[in-house]
């Protein structure tokens, strides 16, 4: 039976959503994950605010298969790399603590991680459903289509969606190449799976908008245009 670490990263706006996410995923992994021996990690980086460091401390010795991760480091990509790094798990992944991405990919990404090395959900593939804000679906659709394709020369068609997992074996090969300790860590990682030729597929998900994700939207373009080109000619 294969070990599985799914990491919740959390932004502290997030705080309220910890245990209702927490209840959900653990109602729907003891269904549908019962070939896999799981474990729910919550990530926390930066600044301890609104107590979510007290408050996922108590949800950890409220439920079984649950812990918790944190970091003085700012961004949601620092605790991944830090989680990533650390687990022993064969199979990491991790999705947004709002759930946006519906649960049935998980199943479907673990059975895909059996023959890539790297998976990845999409809202824009064949089989993808997605329902979100006009002009954060406008802004996305116009990086992943125009610009990443055409400055990264990118084979993947959703960067920004929070759904990936890897096989531990593969972590220690991307995660210390990434740079980027915020929302520009996907792009950064799947470009570097790219680059370095490992195995990757994309799965279709339903994904639906909820919440407060915490990205400035605007200013958040304007960085990864930036980071983008600088991507690209970054000696790797």
């Amino acid at each position: 039976m294969k070990n599985v670490d799914i990491v919740i990263p959390i932004y502290y706006n997030n705080v309220d959503e910890i245990e209702p996410s927490v209840k959900e995923q653990r109602e729907f992994y003891k269904n549908y994950l019962k070939n896999y021996k799981w474990k729910i990690i919550i990530g926390i980086n930066g600044l301890d605010k609104k107590g979510i460091v007290g408050k996922a401390k108590e949800l950890s010795k409220k439920y079984e298969n649950l812990e918790y991760d944190y970091t003085e480091d700012v961004g949601r990509g620092a605790s991944l790399n830090k989680i990533f790094l650390k687990s022993k798990a064969d199979f990491v992944c991790y999705m947004d603590v709002d759930l946006s991405t519906g649960l049935d990919a998980l199943p479907r990404m673990l059975k895909e991680l059996e023959e890539y090395e790297v998976v990845a959900g999409s809202k824009y593939i064949e089989g993808a459903f997605n329902k979100r804000d006009f002009m954060r679906y406008f802004l996305s659709k116009v990086f992943n289509d125009f610009f990443s394709k055409i400055i990264l020369k990118a084979k993947f068609t959703d960067a920004q969606c929070g759904f990936k997992g890897m096989r531990r074996e593969v972590v220690s090969k991307i995660m210390p190449l990434i740079q980027d300790k915020g929302w520009f860590w996907d792009t950064e990682m799947l470009y570097l799976v790219q680059r370095k030729n490992l195995s990757f597929k994309e799965v279709p998900v339903n994904w639906i908008e909820k919440g407060d994700s915490g990205v400035k939207i605007f200013k958040t373009v304007k960085d990864f245009i930036i980071k983008t080109i600088a991507l690209r000619y970054r000696n790797l």
